[in-house]
């Protein structure tokens, strides 16, 4: 669908308010609306949207004091809004309920080995702190960070895998006394009485990262307060770049110690350099980490809003030349949140999805899994582990009731619609619910074995992680279960449900659909049937819209109403596989429980009929929930089938009679890790868009470019937020960069007028995501920037548009400027350039220092007099000039005389 389609817009009030709770405003280019809040937004993984008469008009972005959200739409409707509300939960009293539902039991094998056991190495632990400002952030205003962290590092000479984890968005500060009006630090300056102290989130690890230890795997623990408390002001992505970038930059500061480099950064906040050794508290030295890291075995795990951190990082790094990569070989989203759809590929990861989630309670994680499994030419290791009874919070000490005096809870029960559902409260007698140690215990043995298997190939754990059913004694009072894609390598794809197949054959009503529709779905039409549109977005992680890819399709599979699905097999040898695997969940329609049958049928007919009750039960039953909309969760079971008594050399092939199910991923495969393979990744951005409002409806173009040419296709979709072509908001075009194109260019709606507003400009926030064949850049989020060009206008001029590609390309090169004679401090020279837009404001400095400002002519030429300041001193200067609305620069190195 185009951006462009634009609407036919009648005249709205400029402006429209409810007393003093919401307003919407006219600004350059659309309206802005916002909603004053009773209480400030509460610091958790949530990403409040902003909703007219019940609609979501789009993510919404937080105040600096946390007491009103914010957005720009051009949807000229929302001047008739009669309510303006977030989705924000409020707190929920949970109360005693008696009868929670059955999850079917399954049959599993104990795994002999622990993880969570502690091994034979002496462990050193040690923290170190650079400052509160130690670091510049990525893409979140300009603002620099803490570089601060724990080290779990065990006692050898040997150079050790490096493992490092990053909590999730927390509350950053508490205590009392005077608060930082920029948020971070927590006290307003260094010699503040004030007795506010940072919450240390990152030391809420200690089991798995001491059981990691102990067995020979270096660990740190990282901090990110100064993200958490900017992010959902600052960051385009909510942080999720700046979090990656953070991980990126520990691993450096690593790496320099490692080398015995002087390590030193400089704290803005206290305007002081900080050394190493200074930084260091407790057992650890910088002697300890000489020649102390293998920084080509390298795993990293992320806790909620670190969850996407983690995914950010990876692909960070896999777009970087190969000298500059780390070798990041395993990744563990932690009860992630995936608002920016990132794909990964080239890694092993896990994602670990907590059923009682209370804060990300549409366990987004799973797209991670599915957005990246068939996107990339890889071969590892994909796998989604379900925890029954999880909440969101407790896999962290520090956010744990009863283990730290401030920011903490339960957040199932302060957040979670139908609390009381007793599937999930923990008041409930019969409840699924884990205690707090229970749930510490688990993250205790699967994040361990994670890292343990795939960075020292312990592969003793990969049944934890490949499908199969198993248990671990020291946790047998959990219920957790995963379904794995394998390795590319190690599987052959029979079916895999995503599109139409001429070897899939249906009698009776069956067919692919994708995405939610219904109340909190996709708000745009696709040419795919709809998975569901009757549940609550909570209970579909397959499918509930991402904040910054709301209308991107996702999870495409087959859903079989009723009837018969046969899968032919033209390359029927399977015998070099070790099994057959599907996987499967009861639809929405099901209340409780349905049936499927699977018959495989060999070259001389034999079959081997099964029911899949009698192989996964949990695959055709509606997971756990009684009260509450955010549970029956449909997730996707693995299903492993029987092929007793046939010949797996000459199979043919695979039915499935039954009702009420989704199908996905028949395969033939091996269980296996697989393994990274060191390559430099191309990667996907958005230009910046600049464009003047105009007098009415228009179209401005957004240049996506690719970083270097690619031999095979690039897709991706681009969102742009508050675009007149979103039906509420949000609109969406996807994207194909054929082998060898590096630019395309997507329309997006303007809404021009002719009113007079009170803002210089209005951006509109454009995001690349769900990629496949290329990374998202860390330039996947842009602007469209609109310029207003009504009343007494004084902003430079943005000029009229060329084609978006072009000007991308020739913002990557600066153009030459022409001095016409020798430049001397106190006079003046005439300077000369080409290859602007028409009536584009350009600016032009002498160095840093700016000599004032010119607009080109309809040819894209521009002429400007230097007036040289007087007592510039003697030498070489560059003299520049850089478009307003292009970004383009044209420049020239010229030396100063004295007059």
């Amino acid at each position: 669908m185009s951006l462009a389609c634009l609407a036919t817009f009648t005249a709205a009030p400029a402006s429209a308010a409810a007393e003093d709770e919401w307003s919407v405003t006219r600004v350059a280019g659309g309206y802005k609306v916002t909603l004053n809040l009773d209480e400030k937004v509460p610091m958790d993984s949530s990403a409040p949207s902003l909703l007219a008469d019940g609609k979501v008009l789009g993510p919404a972005t937080e105040s600096a004091d946390g007491k009103s959200l914010f957005l720009v739409t051009a949807d000229p409707t929302v001047v008739a809004a009669d309510e303006i509300t977030t989705d924000v939960q409020a707190e929920t009293a949970p109360a005693r309920v008696t009868a929670a539902a059955e999850v079917p039991a399954l049959v599993k094998a104990a795994l002999q080995d622990d993880p969570s056991t502690a091994g034979t190495f002496q462990v050193k632990e040690g923290v170190y702190d650079f400052g509160d400002q130690a670091i510049p952030l990525l893409n979140i205003g300009g603002i620099r960070g803490e570089l601060t962290g724990k080290i779990y590092l065990p006692v050898s000479r040997d150079r050790k895998p490096l493992v490092v984890f990053l909590h999730g968005r927390h509350g950053s500060c508490y205590g009392t006394g005077a608060t930082n009006p920029n948020r971070w630090p927590c006290k307003p300056s260094p010699d503040s009485t004030s007795q506010r102290a940072t919450i240390p989130s990152y030391i809420g690890y200690d089991l798995p990262a001491r059981a990691l230890a102990s067995n020979g795997y270096a660990v740190v623990s990282i901090s990110a307060n100064a993200i958490n408390s900017n992010d959902n002001q600052l960051a385009a992505d909510y942080g999720a770049q700046a979090r990656g970038q953070l991980i990126l930059d520990t691993l450096t500061m690593l790496e320099n110690a490692d080398d015995g480099d002087p390590v030193e950064y400089h704290d803005a906040f206290t305007n002081r350099d900080v050394t190493l050794a200074q930084a260091l508290t407790g057992a650890v030295t910088p002697a300890d980490l000489k020649r102390a890291f293998d920084f080509q075995n390298v795993g990293i795990m992320g806790h909620s809003r670190g969850g996407e951190g983690v995914t950010a990082a990876a692909t960070l790094n896999d777009a970087l030349p190969l000298y500059k990569q780390f070798g990041i070989k395993a990744v563990l989203p932690l009860a992630p949140v995936d608002y920016d759809r990132i794909s990964v590929p080239n890694t092993v990861m896990a994602t670990i999805l907590p059923y009682c989630d209370g804060d990300v309670e549409n366990l987004m994680g799973q797209h991670i899994v599915d957005d990246s499994r068939h996107s990339f030419d890889d071969d590892v290791l994909r796998s989604a582990v379900l925890v029954q009874g999880a909440n969101h919070n407790f896999f962290n000490t520090i956010w744990t009731p009863g283990l730290f005096p401030a920011s903490t809870g339960d957040d199932w029960s302060v957040g979670g619609n139908g609390a009381n559902d007793p599937v999930c409260n923990p008041a409930a007698p019969d409840t699924l619910r884990l205690t707090a140690p229970e749930q510490e215990k688990v993250g205790a043995v699967y994040m361990p074995g994670f890292f343990r298997l795939v960075l020292g190939g312990e592969k003793q754990f990969l049944p934890l992680f490949d499908g199969s059913p198993v248990s671990v004694p020291s946790i047998d009072f959990s219920d957790v279960t995963s379904a794995a894609t394998q390795p590319a390598g190690s599987r052959q794809d029979l079916a895999t449900f995503e599109t139409a197949d001429p070897n899939v054959t249906i009698a009776g009503d069956a067919g692919i659909c994708a995405s939610m529709g219904g109340t909190g779905g996709l708000q745009i039409p696709q040419d795919t049937p709809f998975c569901a549109t009757a549940t609550n977005q909570a209970a579909l992680p397959h499918w509930s819209p991402a904040t910054w890819a709301f209308n991107i399709p996702s999870s495409p599979m087959l859903r079989l109403k009723s009837g018969t699905v046969t899968v032919n097999v033209p390359q029927g040898d399977l015998s070099a596989y070790e099994q057959l695997s599907v996987k499967i969940a009861a639809d929405e329609t099901v209340a409780t429980s349905t049936d499927v049958t699977v018959t495989v049928t060999d070259g001389a007919g034999k079959t081997a009929t099964s029911k899949v009750s009698d192989l996964n039960a949990r695959a055709v039953t509606r997971l756990p929930g009684v009260t509450s909309a955010w549970l029956k969760k449909i997730i996707l079971q693995q299903v492993n089938i029987p092929l007793t008594g046939l010949n797996t050399a000459d199979i043919r092939t695979v039915s499935f009679t039954g009702t009420g199910v989704y199908l996905s991923d028949l395969s033939a495969e091996n269980r296996a890790v697989g393994a990274r393979v060191s390559r430099q990744e191309i990667a996907v951005d958005v230009a910046p868009a600049r464009v003047d409002e105009g007098s009415g409806p228009g179209t401005a173009s957004i240049a996506v470019a690719l970083s270097a040419p690619a031999a095979h296709e690039v897709t991706g979709y681009v969102s742009v937020f508050g675009s007149a072509t979103g039906r509420a908001g949000i609109s969406m075009k996807k994207v194909t960069f054929a082998p060898g194109q590096t630019c395309v260019t997507v329309p997006a709606g303007l809404l021009g007028d002719t009113v007079a507003t009170s803002s210089v400009s209005t951006s509109f926030k454009v995001s690349v995501t769900n990629t496949a064949g290329a990374v998202m850049g860390d330039g996947g989020f842009g602007t469209l920037t609109v310029r207003e060009d009504d009343g007494n206008v004084t902003s430079p001029a943005f000029g009229k548009p060329g084609d978006a590609c072009a000007e991308y390309a020739a913002s990557l090169k600066p153009g030459n400027l022409i001095v016409t004679n020798s430049v001397v401090a106190g006079g003046s020279n005439p300077v000369k350039a080409s290859g602007y837009r028409a009536g584009e404001s350009v600016e032009f400095k002498l160095d840093a220092t700016v000599l004032g400002r010119a607009v080109a002519d309809a040819t894209g030429t521009v002429t400007f007099t230097a007036a040289v300041p007087a007592g510039t001193p003697v030498g070489k200067v560059t003299i520049s000039g850089v478009g307003a609305g292009s970004g383009y620069t044209t420049s020239a190195v010229s030396r100063v005389r004295a007059s």
